[in-house]
């Protein structure tokens, strides 16, 4: 029998758990953004959950404003970030690449994306768009969703039909994410939430130069110079940037400083020491 159960998503998984683990087995549930949009949170056994981890301040309040979690049975990890993979040498001549990692579901702004790469490609065609991850014909359970597959639709006949669609490159879904940041100069979040977007301080984490569009929290995670309030602000911002060792080296600093893996690992040791010995 385990001593310790840690849940990694506050889903299904938890409320099973909340409810048929001993009385001497520990429960820690993990939180990200996903759990406030289901009904999960409110048939947890709250009084069987030693724990509930949330992975920045914005979901901590969130868990408590929509779910009625207690405040003294959360505590704040932030997600890990290994800043030792990530750091790999930039290639040659990435002034022009952006990237977006993550297209689905619709709530990624999929179309934002591609609003701020047709101005930066109408302004200067040496600009390319990578879109790495799965594509909503790879999802079935997406596609079955009527508002998601035409929304999709609607998008991919736009890049088919554009004189951009040749500078739109799709990268497979993988394991590779440090390597394809390497020609990655600037990284695109322009999703209408997240809890944290790991993928975004990955890229900074390799110094990739993150431009996020403003969602709630964000300010919670991402410091203000990579926050904008709009699809224009990140055109006008990626216009009259230039790329220089000295940013790459503050985004990475940022990244190591608060989300390295090391930091977070001792973080959550020390937390299932004390609940162990609690």
């Amino acid at each position: 029998m385990v001593d310790m159960i840690f849940c990694e998503w506050g889903l299904g998984n938890a409320v099973w758990y909340s409810k048929h683990k001993k009385p001497d087995q520990k429960l820690l549930v993990r939180v990200h953004a996903q759990e406030k949009r289901t009904q999960h949170p409110f048939h947890y056994n709250i009084e069987a959950i030693d724990h509930i981890i949330a992975v920045c301040p914005f979901i901590l309040e969130e868990m408590h404003r929509i779910c009625q979690i207690p405040r003294h049975k959360m505590i704040l990890i932030a997600n890990t970030i290994d800043t030792e993979k990530l750091d790999r040498p930039k290639q040659a001549n990435i002034d022009f690449n952006i990237g977006i990692c993550g297209v689905i579901p619709k709530i990624k702004g999929l179309d934002q994306a591609l609003d701020i790469f047709e101005q930066l490609w109408q302004t200067d065609n040496r600009y390319t768009l990578f879109i790495k991850g799965k594509l909503p014909k790879d999802v079935p359970w997406l596609m079955g969703r009527t508002a998601e597959r035409e929304y999709y639709e609607a998008v991919f006949a736009r890049i088919q039909a554009a004189p951009w669609k040749d500078h739109v490159v799709f990268d497979k879904h993988g394991n590779d994410v440090h390597e394809w940041l390497q020609k990655i100069g600037y990284l695109l979040s322009t999703s209408e939430s997240e809890s944290f977007h790991t993928v975004l301080m990955e890229g900074m984490a390799a110094g990739t130069t993150p431009c996020l569009l403003s969602w709630p929290g964000v300010d919670t995670v991402y410091p203000e110079y990579s926050i904008f309030q709009s699809p224009e602000a990140i055109v006008e911002f990626i216009q009259h940037n230039t790329l220089t060792k000295k940013n790459q080296q503050m985004y990475q600093a940022y990244a190591y400083q608060y989300f390295n893996k090391a930091k977070i690992c001792r973080e959550i040791e020390a937390l299932l020491v004390a609940t162990f010995e609690g």
